[in-house]
Parts: structure tokens; C-alpha cells; sequence
């Protein structure tokens, strides 16, 4: 996560001595024991259910399914602060009026739309349910908010993990610091979270089955870093810090039927392809991978990605566009969809590699068990010692200037860590210089990365005024979410699964593995799961200093802190007894119902009809339309089909909009993927546009304006089209969109899909002819390509093409059907082509160019 990026840091450090001072020195109140948790209200957390019995193997019924959350658009997206209005407005495309995002812009559209995936699990008596969020982190209170409504069955049963895509839908957190990463909470976005969630896992619990188990482990993955990279530089000289995420774990669950049901692919990447201009909602990396995964088989299966160690990896993309304004630029539509599904495809081989193999583990009859366990954070610096004692935090006091000696003569830590001196937290903990210097904790000056810290009741001071950011932090009042966290540790056969409430570096989840009941080939370390308290990393790479302990609070204990407490849970899960994984834990974090005060149009005006011309303020991807409906004809491969309608308020119902084709003389069916999904999201881009963009007044109405996009290509998962050198033959014939509504549903008018798209360049020397055959499709965002940018003229690789050689009546001089090379050239050596005039290059899909010569 992006919170607080040094751009953001340096726009608001002016601000910072303004309202704060600039003398490093203590704040009046200073006497750390004056901080207190009072104003936090905190609740028991439910034992865990099944506690007091035994644990036995057991036949293995599953379950999954797939639901898109409910969640307006005009939500802000999480994980990057440069998308707030007054911090870099990164990803703004108009004064839209930000009745949702408050402090933040907007987002406008749905590129791929976020999901709650779930895996239900029950075996020997027990039942889990896994759920995956399209979300950049998890907020704990939903954990435990779904134990209650799916009932005492399932407290401490519940694993919650985020795909950390920085497109997502965020503003679903009450955490006061979070909320600098995406907005303040709203009580609509949490509950649609929920609501969602809710669905998903009663689905997976309907569709349980007799099913069986397997576990794929590559401890070699990706060492040629083809689909994810090392992110951190500054820990490469720390033993094991020099790599990138190199260990795949994956789950297959089929039925006894051998049929398929859900996949868990489990390794480290961030959701960060799109970078923080993209204003539209996608799932980024990790939901390229599932989308693509799951077009590898002909039944609907649940795929879900899992973080493991994504804190200090980056995703690679494969494929992109050739940005000719800047990214992000309004005019340009130059949004880098197209590098996503790159990135599926690169991953697919090996994933699937890693499928098979777990073929050769399946088990139907397993042992299962879960415990889930509150633990205690902040703000008590005695709660962080670690190493069996070997490490710990001297006592917090303002007035006390710290030693300045990090290190002992042998390089080892030394303790007590004076330091560290911080009775409400921090954050920004980056470099060796203060960044707001009325925060910086006292004598770290010059010191990496404490120096760089700044106090949380000043950080949050002017964020939150700059930001428009709630937050209940001062000097004696510390975040009450910094103060708690959650931990799960959940048995499947030999397998032990733990996971961390946050961004799980490397170096930890080898600690992890290190101190794991099991051997490491059956420990599955869980990131981005049941909370989050920023990066996790080790004490040593914490003071390497850079961008990831700026997201961290509790400083360079916390993580070998949080380590040590999964270990603590962990065996419990392998005993032969059910415990009450709470036994040892703490009470946690609860919040006062809250109400949204932002406006809603319920019903909105018009909603379900074509509006008779465009409004000029719509946003549309490709450029304003020049009319509502498609255009009668659409070429393959450049050519959009758009298509605008007034819907309803996001927040009452976001539209679902299907792809159809005509399957006889006015009969429309929904065009489907190989796995029998209909094609919506991935493939089609519906943006929105309030009108006006700002209301009058409250009580003023708007107009919700929609628009869809599809470019001519075949979608993901196009049978028998589904190969990158298959981007020409998206099927010919009439299609049209159909959109459904709160109460209505709506047609667009037919389109024809005809034939074009590609392009010829051609050299004459004497009697040899050379064209370069190309697919060109300038406004597009498609993947067209691995190597070349899918908005320039494209080579046909390695594909039949029939050159005809025409003389000045267009007669046909010579034909011949050649294969391109790779660069997509073709060469005839023909004394026809001195006397030829045009030159016409057909593709194997009956897309044709002439070419004067």
C-alpha cells in the first residue's frame, strides 16, 4: 500500500511547520503515561465454536463461488494518497462532485469489477470458509461482523485475505491512520462489502459437494522474474533479502467427480499495474491471473489469488499502450488495461504446471481445523519484546533524548531500543531526516529510517486537515485500531496455514516458516488476512530504512512481534484437541453505528431510457460519442462500440451490462467465455458521469450517466480465439449490449462486427515485393501483443496471409498465400509486382488491406 508517497510527504511538509512548530521538541503534554485507550471501545471476541472436542479426519466436502461486491461507483479507490483531491489529484478527470469520496476523487468506471470469492471447507465436523476481497487490505471488523450474521458455528472459522489491489474499491475502514490510503469510512460501501461477502459465503456453503484436496509447493518459482519482481532494494545485503517472491503454494479442490471447483494460487505480488492515475475500479494484477486461470477450463471454476509474501514484490506486466499524452491524461485513452492480461498469460503456464502436479496429492478425506485469536499492538512498549526477550522497546518519554547507538561492535541489534520513542505510534519512518520535524521523535536525527518518523498525533494532524481525514488521534489519544489485530492459523490434513494482518515481506514469512509446527514444505504463510497494520517486516530490514516502513506503526519490533504470535497459535492447530484459539488473546476494537449524510437519488431521474443526445461533460474512455447508440458498423480489431444510458444512482444499483450476439433473425443470445461465464467486465469498460457534475443543492437530483466500451477483439476466453494471434477473428455478425437495472432492463440497438483492422506497409525493389502486415487499433486498450504497444500497428506473427497482386483495373496478376515472419513480413519475387499497381493483403480471418505501390 501507497499511503503516504514522498511526493504527497513533501506537498504537505510546508503545512506541517505551520500548524505545528519546528523544533523537534516534546509537546507539553509529553508524559507518555498520560496516553490512553479510553475513548477505544472494545468487545469480547466470541470462543472459538467446536472448542473442547477432538479433531479427525473426515470426508471432504467444498464449495466456492464468485460474487461482485456491491459497492458504488464514485467510491474512492484504496492504496495510493496521491489520488486525494489536495495531495496530487492523480486519476481526476473533471470537477465531478465527490459526494462519496469526500477528500478524494471519485473514482468513474469499472475496468474489471472487484469480487468476494469464497471456499467452503468442511470435514471431521468442522467448517471453514476462506473469502477472498478485491480490496487493498482487510478490515478485521468484517471478520468478525460475518461470524455474527452467519452464526456461533462459525466464530474463529473465518479467513478473510485481500488481493491488495491499489483499484479498488476502498472507504470501507474505520482504521484512523488507513484511512489515508483512500478515504474516510462510509456505512454504504462497508455494508455492500458485507452484504456481499455475506452471499458469497452462503453460496459456497449451498454448493458443498463431495470433494478431494491437493497441494502443489514450488519453492523455485519465477527465479527469471517473469511474473513478479524484487520491489526492495534497500534490504539486499541482509541474508535472503536479494530475491523476489520464489514460493508457490496451490490449493486444488475438485469433486470426487473430478470435476473442478475452486484453485488457490498462493504467492506474494502487490496490485499495482495500474499505478495510481487509473480512476477506474479493476482488480488489477492479482484478478488478471484469476480471469485468465479460469479460462483455462471448460467449467466454472472459482479461482482465487492469495497473498502470501506480496510486501516487498511487485508484479511484472506484459503488453502495454504507447501513452502519447501523459498517463492518466483525460483526452488520451491511454489507461494500461492491456499489460493485465499480459500478466495473466505469462502466469498461466506455470500455474497450471502447479495444477497438475497437486493432481498428484488429492485427498477426500482430511483433518481441518481453525482457530482465529485478537492480540494485543499499541500502545504499551513492553508488549513488543521479542527474540525471547533478547529485543525490546525502552519505556516511551518525550523529554529523553535518545543514544544515537543502533548497533553493537558485533552489528547486533542493541537493547533496549531507545529509539523508538513513540507513545502513540508513527509513520513515514523512510529516511534519516525528518520530514515533518515537529513529529520527529527525540534524538533520531540522522538516524535511518527514525529520523524520518513522525509521531501519529502530528502526522495525522495534518494529513487529516489537508485530506479531510476523521481520525481521533493527539497527543494522549492513541488510534484505536493501532491497538489491536488479528491472527488465524487453519489446519488442512498436513498443511498449516498462518496468517499475517498485513504486507508480508519475504524475510518474515521465512520467519514464519522457521517457526512453524510443521516442516516448511507445509507451512502456508497468508498475507493481507484478518486486519492490517501496514508492512511487516523484520527488526533488521525495518532499519534499512525505504519506502515500506513509512507504513508502519509500531516500529522495527512489530514484526517479529507479530511472528511470534503466530507461532504461538499455530501448533494449536496441529494438536488432536479443538481449542479455543481466544484462550490467550485480548478483547477487540468495536465501533458506534454510523450513518452516511451524502444524498441519493432513489428512484433517479430517467433511469432506464437513451438520452436523445450526449451530454458534453460525459467521460468516456475512447472520447465523447457522437450519439447515444453504437454505430451501425464496427471493424474488427480498432473499432469501439459504445453505447450511453441514464441509470440509476450508483448507490441504490450499479448497472450489469452483458455482451450479446445475434443467434437468429432478432434473437439475441449473452456471448460466453469457455468456462460458460457471460462476457461483462474484463471486456467491456462501463464508465459513469453525475449531470450536473456537482449538484445545486442536496435536495437537487442528478442524472447517472453510463457508458460501455468494447473494442472488437475476441473476449477472454473466446473459444477456439482465445490465442494472442487469434486477435483478428472476434466473430463477424450483430451484436448489442444488455443492461439490467434496479427495476428495468435495457437494449441497445444492434451492431454489425465487420471485417478490417489491419494494415500493410510495402518496399518495391524491381521484382521483389515486402509488406510488413499489421492489426492496428489506435483508440484501443485491448492486449493485442506480449512485446509491442497494442495501441500501435501491431506485426501479424507467424500467420498465413494471401497477397494478390492487382494491375489498374483490379484484376488479379498473382496470388499467393505466405507465411509472415516474425516481424510480420512477407516478400514476393515476381516479375508481376514491376507491373502491379495495388497490392492486397488478406489475413487468415478475411480482414483485408489494398495498398497502393
Amino acid at each position: 500500500m501507497r499511503a503516504w508517497p514522498p511526493g504527497i510527504v513533501a506537498a504537505v511538509a510546508v503545512a506541517a511547520l505551520a500548524a505545528c512548530g519546528d523544533d523537534g521538541g516534546a509537546p507539553p503534554d509529553a508524559d507518555p503515561t498520560a496516553v490512553t485507550t479510553a475513548h477505544c471501545e472494545y468487545v469480547p471476541v466470541a470462543a472459538t465454536a467446536g472448542s473442547g472436542g477432538t479433531v479427525t479426519a473426515g470426508a471432504l466436502e467444498a464449495g466456492a463461488a464468485d460474487v461482485v461486491l456491491r459497492v458504488p461507483v464514485g467510491t474512492a479507490l484504496g492504496g495510493y494518497t496521491s489520488r486525494a483531491g489536495a495531495a496530487g489529484n492523480a486519476g481526476v478527470v473533471d470537477e465531478r462532485d465527490p459526494r462519496i469520496s469526500d477528500g478524494f476523487n471519485a473514482s468513474i468506471g469499472v475496468e474489471s469489477a472487484p469480487r468476494v470469492k469464497a471456499l467452503a471447507l468442511t470435514a471431521g465436523g468442522e467448517t471453514v470458509i476462506i473469502l477472498k476481497l478485491d480490496a487493498i487490505f482487510v478490515y478485521e471488523e468484517m471478520v468478525y461482523d460475518l461470524e455474527d450474521r452467519l452464526g456461533a458455528a462459525y466464530h474463529g472459522k473465518i479467513l478473510v485475505t485481500a488481493s491488495h489491489s491499489h483499484s479498488a474499491w476502498m472507504q470501507f475502514t474505520r482504521h484512523s491512520v488507513l484511512i489515508g490510503g483512500g478515504g474516510n469510512y462510509r456505512d454504504h460501501v462497508y455494508r455492500g462489502f458485507l452484504d456481499s461477502m455475506e452471499d458469497a459465503a452462503r453460496a459456497a456453503l449451498a454448493a458443498q459437494r463431495p470433494a478431494k484436496i491437493g497441494f502443489a509447493v514450488d519453492d523455485a518459482f519465477d527465479l527469471d522474474d517473469q511474473i513478479n519482481r524484487d520491489r526492495r532494494g534497500e534490504n539486499d545485503d541482509l541474508p535472503g533479502g536479494d530475491r523476489a517472491e520464489d514460493r508457490l503454494v496451490l490449493v486444488r479442490v475438485d469433486g470426487t467427480d473430478d470435476v473442478p471447483i475452486a484453485i488457490m494460487t498462493i504467492f506474494g505480488e502487490h496490485g499495482t499495474l495500474m499505478d495510481d492515475v487509473n480512476p477506474m475500479a479493476s482488480t488489477d494484477a492479482p484478478g488478471a491471473i484469476e480471469r485468465v486461470m479460469e479460462q483455462q477450463f471448460d467449467d466454472h471454476v472459482v479461482v482465487m489469488h492469495v497473498q502470501s509474501a506480496g510486501g516487498d514484490t511487485s508484479p511484472v506486466g506484459h503488453g502495454d499502450l504507447d501513452c502519447g499524452l501523459a498517463p492518466g491524461d483525460p483526452d488520451d485513452p491511454c489507461l494500461p488495461f492491456a499489460k493485465l492480461e499480459g500478466h495473466g498469460r505469462a502466469a498461466a503456464p506455470t500455474l497450471m504446471a502447479a495444477w497438475q502436479a497437486a493432481g498428484a496429492t488429492m485427498d477426500g478425506s482430511i483433518e481441518l481445523e481453525m482457530l482465529t485469536r485478537s492480540i494485543e499492538l499499541g500502545p504499551k512498549p513492553e508488549t513488543f519484546t521479542t527474540r525471547d526477550g533478547a529485543l525490546a522497546y525502552a519505556p516511551f518519554d518525550l523529554t529523553r533524548q535518545a543514544d544515537g547507538v543502533v548497533y553493537d561492535g558485533s552489528g547486533a541489534l542493541i537493547s533496549p531500543i531507545d529509539e523508538f520513542n513513540a507513545p502513540v505510534g508513527v509513520a513515514l519512518c523512510e529516511t534519516a531526516e525528518p520530514t515533518f520535524p515537529a513529529g520527529q521523535m527525540p534524538g533520531t536525527s540522522g538516524l535511518v529510517p527514525y529520523g524520518g518518523c513522525v509521531r501519529l498525533d502530528v502526522a495525522t494532524e495534518v494529513l487529516g486537515a489537508l485530506l479531510k481525514l476523521e481520525s481521533e488521534v493527539d497527543a494522549t489519544h492513541v488510534a484505536c485500531q493501532t491497538t489491536r489485530t488479528s491472527m488465524s492459523a487453519l489446519r488442512i490434513g498436513d498443511y498449516v496455514l498462518g496468517t499475517l494482518p498485513g504486507e508480508v515481506t519475504r524475510l518474515i514469512a521465512d520467519d514464519v516458516r522457521a517457526h512453524s509446527p510443521v516442516d516448511d514444505a507445509h507451512t502456508v504463510v497468508v498475507g493481507y488476512a484478518q486486519g492490517h497494520v501496514g508492512y511487516i517486516l523484520e527488526p533488521e530490514d525495518w532499519l534499512k530504512g525505504g519506502y515500506e516502513p513509512s507504513i508502519t506503526f509500531w516500529g522495527p519490533l512489530e514484526g517479529a512481534y507479530l511472528v511470534d504470535r503466530l507461532a504461538d497459535l499455530m501448533p494449536l492447530a496441529m494438536t488432536p484437541a479443538r481449542e479455543d484459539g481466544t484462550a490467550d488473546g485480548t478483547d477487540r476494537v468495536d465501533f458506534a453505528p454510523y450513518t452516511d449524510d451524502f444524498p441519493i437519488d432513489d428512484p433517479a431521474p430517467m433511469a432506464g431510457t437513451v438520452p436523445a443526445t450526449v451530454d458534453a461533460d460525459l467521460w468516456v474512455r475512447g472520447g465523447l460519442p457522437a450519439q447515444a447508440q453504437p454505430a451501425a458498423q464496427v471493424p474488427r480489431v480498432g473499432g469501439i462500440a459504445t453505447f450511453v444510458w441514464n441509470g440509476d444512482d450508483p448507490v441504490v444499483a450499479m448497472p450489469v451490462v452483458t455482451l450479446e450476439r445475434e443467434t437468429s433473425p432478432g434473437v439475441f443470445a449473452a456471448v460466453t467465455r469457455r468456462n460458460g461465464a457471460p462476457v461483462q467486465d474484463g471486456d467491456l469498460l462501463v464508465e459513469y458521469t453525475p449531470s450536473p457534475l456537482r449538484r445545486g443543492s442536496a435536495s437537487d437530483p442528478q442524472r447517472h450517466v453510463y457508458a460501455v466500451e468494447w473494442q472488437a477483439v475476441p473476449w477472454l476466453g473466446a473459444p477456439g480465439l482465445d490465442d494472442l494471434a487469434d486477435r483478428g477473428g472476434v466473430p463477424l455478425g450483430r451484436y448489442r449490449f444488455h443492461v439490467v437495472g434496479a427495476t428495468w432492463t435495457l437494449d441497445s440497438d444492434p451492431f454489425e462486427v465487420v471485417a478490417g483492422g489491419v494494415t500493410a506497409s510495402v518496399a518495391r525493389a524491381g521484382a521483389v515485393l515486402t509488406a510488413t502486415v499489421q492489426l492496428d487499433a489506435p483508440r484501443g486498450w485491448r492486449l493485442l501483443d506480449l512485446a509491442a504497444p497494442s495501441n500501435r500497428p501491431v506485426p501479424v506473427r507467424g500467420q498465413d496471409v494471401t497477397v494478390d497482386l492487382l494491375d489498374a483495373g483490379g484484376a488479379v496478376l498473382d496470388s499467393r498465400t505466405l507465411t509472415t515472419t516474425a516481424a510480420g513480413q512477407v516478400s514476393v519475387d515476381d516479375p508481376d509486382v514491376v507491373t502491379a499497381t495495388r497490392a492486397r493483403f488478406t489475413d487468415r480471418f478475411g480482414n483485408a488491406v489494398t495498398v497502393t505501390l
